[in-house]
């Protein structure tokens, strides 16, 4: 595996990048490894990665420039350190992309050793493709360490994930990620999802079932998708495009 893998989510807003980075980060930091977590994301004040992880590194400032610098630095360090890292910089016009829309970053950052990740959450509507077709049509930021996450948790309930996203697959930014080495994962759907980060619990503590507890239902929900639904989206992403984990650590959702 390389030594840094670097994972910068990607999409449109309220799409869910927030929640699947926060899983992402807590299911891999609960198997033992270690990265840094930069939180970017300076306009989402309600729901960020800061909130449930103390050590997540902030810009100071939420000037755009700023926070491109900030962004600069950020990568300047994990070649030099040796560390890997996942990012989330919110959605819209981002300083990232004024970044990439200046630099080749990806391809910089794969010239020196980092791994670059590039992790695209969409949703069932193809508007939700746009961050993707820009980026891949232009040139701009393209990996073959590519992920395009399906939000299983933005299907209307009563309609199978299968069936809301079969369009989207057929859409030729899907296939020019799947023909440049790329891969295609779902998020799997966690009904009480919003009722776990508004009470600002991670899942651990959910199913320890601290007080207030989350309830019965909803902690069998939990740990029905943590246990079983994670661990198959997780198995379709190939090991060396996220932080290495420790083999000897595990986090038994039973406890």
């Amino acid at each position: 595996m390389n030594e840094s893998v670097v994972l910068m989510v990607l999409g449109r807003q309220r799409v869910g990048k927030t929640s699947f980075l926060n899983t992402i980060t807590q299911y891999l930091r609960e198997r033992g490894s270690e990265f840094e977590i930069w939180d970017g994301d300076r306009q989402n004040m309600s729901y960020n990665l800061s909130l449930f992880h103390r050590d997540a590194l902030r810009p100071v400032s939420s000037a755009p420039e700023e926070v491109k610098r900030w962004l600069e630095e950020r990568f300047i360090s994990l070649p030099e350190h040796g560390r890997s890292a996942v990012l989330d910089v919110g959605g819209g016009d981002t300083p990232l992309a004024r970044l990439v829309e200046e630099l080749p970053v990806a391809e910089m950052l794969e010239s020196v050793g980092v791994r670059v990740v590039l992790v695209h959450v969409v949703g069932p509507e193809t508007a939700d493709l746009d961050y993707l077709e820009h980026y891949s049509s232009n040139d701009l930021f393209v990996s073959q360490h590519t992920l395009v996450v399906t939000n299983g948790g933005l299907v209307l309930s009563g309609r199978s994930s299968k069936a809301a996203f079969e369009p989207l697959m057929k859409h030729r930014a899907i296939r020019r990620v799947l023909s440049n080495s790329g891969q295609v994962v779902e998020f799997p759907r966690l009904a009480c999802m919003s009722e776990v980060t508004d009470r600002g619990l991670t899942f651990k503590e959910v199913l320890a079932e601290v007080n207030p507890p989350l309830g019965m239902f909803d902690t069998a929900r939990v740990r029905k998708w943590w246990a079983k639904d994670l661990p198959v989206m997780f198995s379709e992403i190939p090991a060396d495009w996220l932080p290495a984990i420790k083999e000897d650590e595990s986090f038994d959702a039973a406890e």
